[in-house]
C-alpha cells in the first residue's frame, strides 16, 4: 500500500483536519439540499493505530466522477474537514483516493468482537448441554453440531450497521442476552430450556444473510429471503434430523424468530405470544441499545455522543459516579463553592 497506515491525523486548529488510510464500509450515491454526493462510512485506525473508529462521510466534489472506483471493503486515503451535521460529527471530504492493498492489510480495519470464538462457542455449548427437556436439548446439540452452522455462528456480524457490527458480533450478542436470560428466567418463573433456545436462534438467520467480508454485504438469500426466513429454514432442518421432534416445539421455535422484533410495524409478521417469546424480543433489544449507546461519538474531547437510530445524545460520563463525584467538585472548587 503505497502510503502509511496509522491513525488518522486530526489537525488542531478549530476546524479539524482530517487525513489517513481508512476501509470503505459502505458506499452509495445520494443528494444533498442542493448537490448530488457520495455519502460513505469509513473506519480508521485510532491514535497510534490503536482500536478502530467510524466516521460517517460526504463528498460534495464530483461524487459521479469518483463513485464508480469505489467498493465496500476497499481502502482510501481520505482527507477532509470535520463538521456537525444534525447534531453529529462527520467528515466532509475534499479528496478520496483508492489505495491497492493486500488481504491482510486490509483486514486490519475490519472491526472485530473482543470476544474469542473458542471460548464463545464452547459457551454455548454448555448452555446446550445444561438443557433438561430431551428433544430440545437434541435439537440444540444437533444444530450446533452443524459445521456450516459452527462456521458461520463463530463470524457473522450480527447487523451491517446498528449493533455489534463486528466479525463474530452474533456470537457476542447471542450470549450476552442467553446469560441474562440465563439469569432472569428462575426470577420470572420462564421455561428456561425455551427462552435460552429462542434467544439462541432470534437472529440465527443472520449467518446467511450478511457476510462476514469486508463491508459486510447483503447476500443475495439475505436480499430476497431475509433473516426470519432463513432462520426459520435452518431450525426446520435441524429438527428434521432429531427423531421425532414434536411438531408443536418445531413452531414455538420458529415463533420466536418471527415474533422478535416485538412489533408488527419494525418487522415481525406476528407479536410476542408467550412470555418467553417477550422475554426474548425485550432481551435483543436492550443488548442491542446498550451497544448503540456505548458506540455512539462525539467531537473529539466531547463526553456527549449522538445516537442517530433514537435521535438521542448519549452522556459518555453517565455511568462513572466516581469521574462524576470528581467533575463535580472540581466545578465547584472553581466557580468558589467548596465544601465550607
Amino acid at each position: 500500500m503505497g502510503t502509511s497506515s496509522g491513525g488518522a491525523s486530526v489537525g488542531k486548529s478549530q476546524t479539524k483536519e482530517v487525513r489517513g488510510v481508512a476501509l470503505v464500509k459502505s458506499c452509495h450515491a445520494g443528494s444533498g439540499e442542493k448537490a448530488p454526493a457520495l455519502i460513505l462510512t469509513l473506519v480508521f485506525k485510532g491514535e497510534g493505530g490503536k482500536g478502530l473508529r467510524e466516521w460517517p462521510a460526504r463528498l460534495w466534489e464530483d461524487p459521479r466522477g469518483v463513485g464508480p472506483s469505489l467498493s465496500a471493503g476497499s481502502l482510501v486515503l481520505a482527507e477532509g474537514t470535520v463538521v456537525r451535521h444534525n447534531q453529529e460529527s462527520q467528515l466532509r471530504l475534499t479528496r478520496i483516493t483508492p489505495l491497492k492493498a493486500s488481504p491482510e492489510e486490509i483486514q486490519a480495519y475490519i472491526p472485530q468482537s473482543p470476544l474469542s470464538s473458542g471460548l464463545g462457542m464452547a459457551r454455548l455449548d454448555a448452555f446446550m448441554e445444561s438443557l433438561s427437556e430431551p428433544h430440545l436439548k437434541m435439537f440444540g446439540l444437533e444444530l450446533l453440531a452443524d459445521p456450516e452452522v459452527r462456521s458461520l455462528l463463530e463470524k457473522a456480524p450480527a447487523a451491517k450497521r446498528n449493533h455489534h457490527a463486528v466479525v463474530g458480533g452474533l456470537l457476542e450478542h447471542t450470549l450476552e442476552i442467553m446469560e441474562m436470560g440465563d439469569r432472569i428466567a428462575p426470577v420470572l418463573h420462564l421455561n428456561r430450556d425455551l427462552l435460552l433456545l429462542g434467544l439462541l436462534l432470534h437472529d440465527l438467520g443472520k449467518c446467511w444473510e450478511i457476510s462476514a467480508q469486508p463491508g459486510f454485504a447483503y447476500t443475495d438469500d439475505g436480499r430476497l429471503l431475509g433473516h426470519m426466513f432463513l432462520g426459520c429454514d435452518a431450525i426446520r432442518k435441524t429438527a428434521s434430523r432429531v427423531p421425532n421432534f414434536p411438531g408443536i416445539l418445531l413452531k414455538l421455535l420458529q415463533h420466536f424468530i418471527l415474533s422478535h422484533h416485538g412489533e408488527l410495524a419494525y418487522g415481525s409478521p406476528v407479536l410476542p405470544a408467550t412470555p418467553e417469546a417477550m422475554a426474548v424480543h425485550m432481551l435483543d433489544n436492550l443488548s442491542g441499545q446498550i451497544y448503540a449507546m456505548r458506540a455512539a461519538k462525539g467531537g473529539e474531547g466531547d463526553e456527549w455522543g449522538y445516537e442517530r437510530n433514537r435521535g438521542a445524545q448519549i452522556w459518555h460520563k453517565g455511568s462513572d459516579p466516581e469521574a462524576l463525584v470528581a467533575l463535580w467538585r472540581d466545578r465547584d472548587v472553581t466557580n468558589g463553592q467548596g465544601a465550607g
